[in-house]
């Protein structure tokens, strides 16, 4: 077993379990979004957001790392417990600022239960700072055991802190369902390597929305599969494929598939749909999300090694999409003559309407 203990600095009420030391934090309210336990934000893919009584100061920090769950001791005030999967190959937990940091025992690709314990959390809250010499006012453990996702828990509530972390976690607005299947459909698909239908209670009909495509695949498997997606957008067009595949017969495997596929993306684009390519390996993941959905995912898929792209022309192969190569061919036709005695055009300024700048703006959103 794997056992950390000593004291250690908090700030502003807040320590962390994260995979790069001194990164940027996620946003709390993002780390506690769909959670009803609000001392262990775990919303974040490979990240813990820890609340403490003390706002600034040490606290006894104990972490343990077991093969199953251990037994609950009574001692314990203010329990929690939340589910965590760690992303990169290590894990440290992080004093705010990334002022220091220990490095923890924990397995990539697998799944984690996390119980979150505390005591002493209101007299370090009324205290607030706690100065060198001065006796250790409150304690924590958390504690790692190797488990299959489930929703987060109250275990425990005594005091009055915790209950004002906890109802601050239920006021948060969560992510969209599309945008938590999907997310969980990524993790099952990285811990046990298939993809199954996932249901929730609330909805048990509903399915995420996520396809793997393999680098072999050919144009026909992609349409099959993308068009089995529950948000794909039944407009979107395949009349251009002849045509595309005649100009890109001469492409190399990976080319041809990176160029069909922004071409895809592009076009689901002009119908107001993001097609999102998520952190893939030697597969793409992709899925079709509306524009604030690809910004739910951006913001949870913000750690090393993971991510998320919007699939357009330009994205992976350097190429122009259509409306930017007819634009400079337009402004050609009108501005090409104009040309000082030094051989400069005399004037490059190109106006810009206002369906292209709110374009422009989608565009920079994703």
């Amino acid at each position: 077993m794997f056992r950390f203990e000593r004291e250690v600095g908090v700030s502003y009420s807040q320590i962390y379990v994260e995979s790069v030391v001194g990164g940027v934090n996620s946003r709390m309210h993002d780390a506690f979004a769909g959670q009803r336990a609000g001392l262990c934000g775990a919303t974040v893919p490979g990240e813990l957001f820890l609340h403490t009584g003390l706002h600034s100061g040490k606290v006894g920090f104990t972490v343990e790392v077991h093969d199953q769950a251990p037994p609950l001791d009574p001692e314990w005030e203010d329990v929690v417990e939340v589910s965590f999967y760690p992303i990169p190959d290590q894990s440290f937990l992080v004093q705010w600022a990334g002022e220091n940091s220990w490095e923890l025992d924990l397995r990539q690709g697998l799944d984690y239960r996390v119980r979150y314990c505390a005591q002493g959390m209101d007299q370090a809250r009324e205290k607030d700072v706690r100065l060198d010499g001065e006796p250790v006012l409150d304690r924590y453990l958390l504690q790692f055991w190797p488990a299959p996702p489930e929703p987060d828990r109250v275990v425990r509530q005594t005091s009055h802190v915790a209950a004002y972390w906890h109802e601050y976690a239920c006021q948060q607005t969560d992510f969209e369902p599309v945008v938590r299947a999907v997310m969980a459909q990524r993790r099952a698909l990285l811990t046990t390597g298939t993809i199954e239908s996932l249901h929730d209670d609330e909805s048990p009909h509903a399915t995420a929305g996520m396809v793997v495509i393999s680098r072999e695949a050919d144009p026909e498997s992609i349409r099959e599969q993308l068009a089995s997606l529950n948000s794909y957008p039944t407009a979107l067009q395949w009349d251009w494929v002849t045509a595309f595949e005649t100009k890109h017969a001469q492409d190399d495997r990976v080319g041809y598939l990176q160029a069909f596929l922004e071409e895809i993306g592009d076009r689901a684009f002009d119908l107001g749909t993001v097609l999102a390519a998520l952190d893939s390996g030697q597969h793409y993941y992709l899925t079709f999300v509306t524009p604030p959905q690809f910004e739910q995912l951006s913001q949870l898929l913000t750690g090393p090694k993971v991510g998320v792209e919007s699939v357009r022309i330009g994205r992976w192969t350097s190429r122009m999409n259509r409306k930017q190569s007819d634009a400079i061919r337009a402004w050609a036709r009108t501005h090409g003559h104009k040309v000082t005695a030094s051989g400069r055009v005399a004037s490059t300024a190109m106006p810009i309407t206002s369906a292209e700048q709110e374009e422009t703006e989608l565009e920079q959103r994703t």
